[in-house]
């Protein structure tokens, strides 16, 4: 079968009782690998030919007599997919009583799409609109969360309640992390050095009796002086 979409004897008949007054509740996405010849083995079909994963959607939108939603398979749902595949089926099931059946069967015929699996945060994506001409009044329900697209809203509420705080925890990490590294602030640690050198000098000045010829050592430069230890030129002092 070439590249197309059908709704299957399941689905037409679940349309049929539309009529009675019966919602539309759509229980799940599925999404597979397997192909099939002709359009009636498709519309025969009671679940995908060869299943692979789950997908989600969009809220599905009525129009008049039209029911129209976009299915997506991401790879990183349910938990991410760990090994690549070539989509080329689709299909949305729906309740019927206590039954759920295959009322919709999507092909890529010939022309797959290669699915990769989800690594490094990589997500592979893909996307097909749906359109299913019903009748007048149709109520159509999801009974899974859909979860293709955020509004712009739930972006922002994701965005605060979410990623900010993790991104404001993990900066606080890389600040603590840098404050404490021994390389980092040399031009401040030299100050804070050269001020406690004043101020020992100072002290030593001021608060020591002296007795014969006084003389001071900096580490600013080692000519004249031997010494043993690191000679930490940036901050002007020897370590051991």
């Amino acid at each position: 079968m070439e590249r197309g979409f059908i709704i299957t004897k399941q689905g037409r008949e679940r349309f049929a009782k539309l009529l009675a007054g019966e919602p539309l509740v759509i229980t799940r996405v599925m999404v597979g690998s397997g192909k099939v010849e002709n359009a009636q083995e498709a519309a025969d079909l009671t679940d995908l030919v060869t299943p692979v994963a789950r997908g989600t959607s969009t809220l599905p939108s009525v129009n008049g007599s039209v029911v129209s939603m976009i299915v997506e398979y991401r790879s990183d749902l349910d938990g991410g997919l760990d090994h690549g595949f070539w989509l080329n089926e689709f299909g949305i099931f729906a309740a019927d009583g206590d039954d759920e059946v295959l009322i919709y069967y999507g092909t890529l015929g010939d022309y797959p799409a290669y699915v990769s699996a989800s690594r490094n945060g990589t997500v592979d994506v893909r996307r097909f609109p749906v359109s299913v001409v019903v009748v007048d009044g149709v109520d159509v329900q999801l009974d899974y969360p859909a979860g293709a697209f955020m509004t712009a809203e739930d972006v922002r509420q994701h965005c605060t309640l979410v990623i900010l705080p993790q991104f404001l925890d993990e900066t606080r990490g890389l600040i603590a992390e840098h404050n404490t590294a021994p390389d980092s602030h040399l031009d401040i640690r030299a100050e804070i050095d050269g001020v406690n050198s004043r101020l020992g000098l100072l002290e030593l000045k001021y608060g020591t009796e002296i007795k014969g010829n006084s003389f001071t050592v900096t580490f600013g430069t080692l000519d004249g002086l031997v010494i043993e230890g690191v000679w930490n030129k940036a901050q002007k002092r020897i370590e051991f």
